[in-house]
């Protein structure tokens, strides 16, 4: 078997509308708990975030290509009950899903750009 299998995600690109910059950093900083990144002169139209395994870049342009569905990024969170808080302190909307299993629940929304987002906790596996 090779070893050239996918092992983590390097980065996600998203797009955005100039002058959203303060609503994504409340999205993504604030309720996504990830780290903002510098300013990149190799990007000087964009903002990054990041986490310990993973750099959101996210392209601001006067006409971004937001894809209501099929563009979805999954964030990981430490508590589902936090991040529902956080959205419901701004009255942002977001639908509960689970799978079968109880251990695969998560939210969906839209950032303030309309990219489709979705958090999803870690739970513990193992027997009920």
């Amino acid at each position: 078997m090779s070893d050239s299998r996918i092992h983590a995600v390097d980065h996600v690109h998203i797009e955005a509308g100039k002058g959203q910059e303060d609503e994504l950093q409340w999205f993504y900083g604030e309720v996504g708990g990830l780290e903002r990144l510098p300013d990149s002169t190799r990007q000087p139209t964009g903002i990054r975030f990041r986490s310990a395994q993973l750099e959101l870049r996210i392209a601001l342009s006067e006409r971004p290509r937001i894809e209501a569905v099929g563009c979805r990024v999954t964030l990981l969170v430490t508590s589902l009950e936090e991040t529902m808080a956080a959205l419901d302190e701004r009255a942002i909307d977001y639908e509960r899903l689970s799978d079968m299993m109880w251990t695969s629940r998560r939210i969906e929304t839209h950032d303030p750009a309309g990219n489709r987002v979705a958090f999803k906790q870690e739970w513990a596996s193992g027997p009920l």
